[in-house]
């Protein structure tokens, strides 16, 4: 496993198709299920949601592919936001994450300035979730208009 360096690739920053997309991105997160063997007092909690027995295993590797963190070990029943929320705030073996990229602002700040229609405040969970489609949809639009015009030019 390589030591994580918390700085974006020049790769990415220097890149005018990917910087505004991974403009703050160190490298990439996932989790898997690996099969496991356990005692059969135990199997009920390594049982996931398919009904195999497994570990529930969190990595986390660079863009050049190098794992530069893992955390395995986590019942193949637990939730994944429980594994990452355990990675987050372990004593040791935390996943490292930059905490300067970030301005200093509230996150209610942060919601407002996003809000393009300088409407009122994001208030319920359903108006935030269509925000966010609608935000995901134009990324991907952006990203694939930006894709055709990169190979029509090259």
């Amino acid at each position: 496993m390589v030591k994580p360096e918390l700085v974006v690739p020049d790769k990415i920053r220097e890149s005018t198709r990917f910087y505004p997309y991974f403009k703050n991105c160190v490298g990439a997160i996932d989790g898997t299920h690996i099969f496991a063997m356990v005692a059969n007092k135990d199997a009920a909690a390594f049982r996931n949601r398919k009904g195999d027995i497994s570990q529930n295993v969190l990595a986390a590797c660079n863009f050049d592919l190098e794992f530069i963190y893992v955390l395995s070990g986590w019942e193949g029943s637990a939730h994944d936001s429980r594994i990452l929320n355990d990675a987050l705030t372990r004593n040791t073996n935390r996943l490292p994450v930059p905490e300067d990229i970030f301005p200093e602002e509230s996150v209610e700040e942060v919601i407002e300035d996003t809000n393009d229609n300088d409407d009122e405040f994001l208030t319920t969970q359903d108006q935030q979730r269509e925000y966010a489609n609608q935000w995901r949809a134009t990324i991907a639009t952006d990203m694939w208009t930006d894709s055709i015009s990169h190979e029509s030019h090259g």
